[in-house]
């Protein structure tokens, strides 16, 4: 199954070398779960805080997605 990813901020280094800010990416899993897909990208679980699903916030990293969904993962975010 096919979906569109888009990194932000550190997570952008998981990202397919010569993508731009703010584009989508594919990636093709098997399972077609969150999990996979953060795992595919190498990003570790604690730095994947955000994640929206065609907009909407999931927190069930075992979420199903559906063929060509939108992903979009932050990293946790801070500040002071």
């Amino acid at each position: 199954m096919q979906v569109f990813v888009k990194l932000y901020a550190t997570l952008r280094k998981f990202a397919p070398a010569g993508t731009d800010i703010g584009e989508s990416f594919t990636v093709n899993l098997e399972k077609g779960i969150v999990s996979e897909l953060i795992d595919r990208l190498g990003i570790p679980e604690n730095q994947a805080r955000i994640i929206l699903i065609n907009g909407t916030r999931v927190s069930d990293i075992e979420e199903k997605l559906k063929p060509d969904d939108l992903i979009v993962i932050f990293p946790p975010i801070g500040g002071g």
